[in-house]
């Protein structure tokens, strides 16, 4: 059984912080300089852990508020450790992460709650993002190295 948690004490951080550095930095090649930034400490950022029964953490990723009013809200840093890839953690992290959005950001028209999230998918993720209904916008671009599309949801709740 995998538990979603909120980031919520300095371990828990910590967690977090070790998962990202070993995907991100460790295998990706990412610079552990830019890997963890100021949007991190920002009292609007949500971050998630995805826990083992256990207790290990597992997973991690993070929900940033809009820059604007009207615009999306923004997934990122999702990243799954290697021994624990294809278990359906990244699922449960984006989806506590919507669920996030949509109570945080939500607008309700017609008495149902929206919000536009975006993410940086790396091209080899897009088919993971995909089937959870994110579509990818065609241009490429290159970030730390490695190849990225924009990607966009709307994600509703009955309000």
């Amino acid at each position: 059984m995998i538990e979603i948690v909120r980031v919520e004490t300095p371990e828990q951080r910590a967690q977090m912080t070790a998962i990202r550095v070993t995907v991100f930095v460790d295998e990706q090649g990412v610079d552990a300089e830019v890997e963890m930034d100021e949007l991190d400490t920002d009292p609007s950022t949500a971050h998630v852990l995805a826990l083992a029964a256990d207790g290990t953490a597992l997973g991690t990723a993070r929900l940033l508020a809009p820059e604007h009013a009207d615009g999306p809200a923004h997934i990122g840093r999702v990243a799954v450790l290697s021994t624990a890839r294809g278990l359906g953690i990244g699922a449960l992290l984006m989806t506590d992460l919507e669920e996030l959005a949509v109570e945080r950001h939500g607008v309700v028209v017609d008495g149902v709650r929206s919000v536009s999230v975006e993410l940086s998918a790396q091209e080899q993720a897009l088919g993971f993002y995909a089937r959870l209904g994110y579509v990818a916008r065609p241009e490429r671009y290159l970030s730390e190295g490695i190849w990225h599309h924009d990607a966009v949801k709307v994600v509703t709740a009955p309000q």
